[in-house]
């Protein structure tokens, strides 16, 4: 493996560094509401702050990383990733973990903006899908690590030393990013600090926030469906679930290998959003048998996980120039954590009076939009540009 592949690789573990954020508070709430004595939906808040952060901040943060360099904004991003995790590991009360936390939501937010661009610098046009495909995987492998991980040690030391040992992991990630060779990740800051986001750019967002819509919605309901209706354990319903999110993981391959052997995107694209709907209707099936429900939810999320890398493949070609993908990047990555704040609440909204049918309704919904303004995205410039006929 040459060396720019290596930095690429090191750079998606720091993105898994930043995702493994996100899992952690969700397996250690329990303990801590315990300890500090909070109710359910201050807990809530603490779990969902990092993708609040990214909903609120993103384009803010974007235009943060054009300023400072993209380097330099990927070491912000963990050095306050490693100062909210070793603050929070001190906090007596309920308000100060919720400070540190929320440093936290802007360290993540800073890492997931500045570490694909210098992916996208240090991979050039010949293996920009390919790193970027790669880079899709980020979340559901951090979310997984950071769940696992954190589980185990609180469950052998306490949850305060699972909060100081993310700190530390951050920490170190820090330390080695500051080691990093490369080309410095400041050319995109002498293009200047106006960088903006296009037409195109704001489609493939949106497209994409419809698609965390669909995606996180499907994860944060499943246990309850497989214990509700499938009659799984409640340990089981998780366990099945984690094994749903990790199969994204799958298509993220795919979405590589796609990349590397050149094929037209549009018809891999309408794949991964069409079939994933039409499965959906197989996983919210009333009185549903636990295998079935379970296996077409594995399926689907190994088929949708191409998605993502499809969708940071093209993010370069719809930004439209080196000086504007920071803007766009933030704008992506805003739409996205939107999505996945929106996409529970609205799909549980719409089981109520639908019964689960109700759910899967929605995801085909999402997915419609999803596909048509992925396609708006996809569409070639006058010029020539055609970043979903030819890859980006």
């Amino acid at each position: 493996m040459d060396a720019v592949w290596l930095r690429i690789g090191w750079l998606w573990v720091t993105g898994v560094v930043a995702a493994a954020q996100l899992g952690k508070m969700a397996a250690l709430m329990p303990l801590i509401a315990h300890e500090l004595a909070l109710s359910l939906t201050l807990g809530a808040v603490l779990v969902s702050l990092l993708e609040a952060g990214g909903a609120v901040t993103g384009r803010a943060a974007g235009s943060l990383v054009q300023r400072l360099g993209r380097r330099t904004g990927l070491l912000w991003g963990l050095a306050l990733l490693a100062a909210g995790g070793l603050g929070g590991s001190l906090a007596g009360s309920a308000a100060p973990l919720l400070g540190w936390r929320l440093i936290e939501s802007l360290g993540y937010v800073l890492a997931v903006i500045a570490a694909p661009l210098l992916i996208i610098e240090e991979a050039g046009p010949a293996r920009r899908s390919v790193a970027l495909a790669l880079w899709s995987s980020f979340v559901p492998v951090g979310l997984a690590l950071g769940a696992v991980l954190a589980g185990l040690a609180a469950d052998w030391l306490s949850w305060r030393s699972a909060l100081l040992g993310s700190g530390l992991v951050a920490l170190a990630a820090f330390l080695l990013t500051t080691r990093l060779p490369g080309r410095g990740g400041e050319r995109a800051r002498a293009a200047g600090a106006a960088g903006r986001a296009r037409g195109r750019a704001w489609a493939l967002a949106a497209g994409f926030g419809c698609y965390t819509i669909f995606e996180v919605g499907l994860l944060a309901l499943l246990p309850a469906f497989l214990v509700e209706q499938a009659g799984a354990s409640p340990g089981k319903a998780g366990l099945l679930t984690g094994a749903a999110s990790l199969a994204t993981v799958a298509g993220s391959a795919v979405a590589a290998w796609w990349g590397y052997r050149g094929g037209s995107l549009r018809p891999l694209m309408a794949a991964a959003i069409v079939l994933p709907a039409l499965l959906l209707f197989l996983v919210f099936r009333e009185q549903s048998a636990l295998a079935p429900a379970a296996a077409a939810a594995i399926l689907l999320n190994a088929i949708s996980g191409i998605v993502p890398g499809l969708a940071f493949a093209m993010l370069p070609a719809a930004a439209g120039s080196d000086g504007d993908l920071p803007a766009a990047n933030g704008l992506f990555t805003q739409f996205g954590a939107g999505g996945s704040l929106v996409g529970p609440p609205l799909m549980a909204a719409c089981v109520t009076p639908l019964g689960w049918q109700g759910a899967a309704l929605l995801g085909a919904v999402a997915s419609a939009f999803c596909l048509l303004l992925l396609m708006l995205a996809g569409r070639p410039h006058v010029a020539g540009s055609a970043a979903l006929e030819n890859g980006p």
